[in-house]
C-alpha cells in the first residue's frame, strides 16, 4: 500500500491536484463512525484527496475528503425523501467517491471496490477494483494518461473519449486489474 500511496502523491502533484494529511480529530471521527479498516484510514490520514473532482469526460469522479465522508454516507444508504434505510444497503459498505451520484463503494469485509450505476435506484454492483490499492492505482493511471501524457486532450471532436487513448488506458489497467474490472472502467469512461 505504501508504494501505491507514494505514487499517488507524486502523480497527483504532477497533475496539479492536492493531496495531504488529515487532522487526527477527523481520523478519529471516521474510525468511530465508519470503522473503515487500516488501508482507508492510512490513505485519509497521510495522503487524503484534496482536489474534489477528477474529470475524465462525462460526470467527473468526486473523491470525498476525510472531513465529509462520514456525513455523505446517508445520501446513499437511505432514501432521501422518506429518510428510510435502503434495505439493500450493506453495513460493510463505505462510499468513498461518486460520479454523477453513482457511488464508488468500498466493501470493508471483502475489501473490493464497486461502482453502482443509477444513483439511488436498485443496487447493481460492478467491481472496479479488487482492493483500495487497485482503485488508487487506477486513478494514478487515468491521471498519468489523460493529464500528463495527453495534457487533458483526451476527448475527440464529438466530446467522447478518444478511442486510441481509451485502448491505451485499457491496456495499462489490464496490467493491474482483473479483466472484469477493466471492462467496467472502460464502460464508465466511454
Amino acid at each position: 500500500m505504501e508504494k501505491v500511496l507514494h505514487r499517488w502523491n507524486k502523480v497527483m502533484t504532477e497533475c496539479g491536484l492536492a493531496v495531504g494529511p488529515t487532522d487526527e480529530h477527523v481520523i478519529n471521527e471516521i474510525q468511530k463512525s465508519l470503522y473503515p479498516g487500516e488501508k482507508l484510514l492510512k490513505w485519509y490520514k497521510d495522503h487524503a484527496p484534496r482536489m474534489g473532482e477528477l474529470d475524465f469526460g462525462g460526470n467527473p469522479i468526486q473523491l470525498y475528503e476525510p472531513e465529509e465522508i462520514v456525513e455523505v454516507q446517508v445520501n446513499f444508504s437511505h432514501d432521501l425523501e422518506s429518510m428510510q434505510s435502503n434495505p439493500e444497503w450493506q453495513n460493510d459498505w463505505i462510499v468513498i467517491a461518486d460520479n454523477g451520484l453513482n457511488p464508488f463503494i468500498l466493501d470493508k469485509k471483502k475489501e473490493n471496490l464497486y461502482h453502482v450505476w443509477h444513483g439511488q435506484g436498485a443496487i447493481n454492483l460492478r467491481e472496479i477494483a479488487p482492493s483500495l490499492e487497485g482503485f488508487i492505482e487506477t486513478l494514478n493511471v487515468l491521471c498519468e494518461v489523460c493529464y500528463l501524457k495527453y495534457e487533458g486532450q483526451f476527448l475527440n471532436d464529438e466530446w467522447e473519449f478518444d478511442k486510441k487513448i481509451l485502448r491505451e488506458i485499457e491496456k495499462k489497467l489490464g496490467a493491474i486489474l482483473p479483466n472484469e474490472s477493466v471492462k467496467n472502467w472502460i464502460l464508465m469512461l466511454e
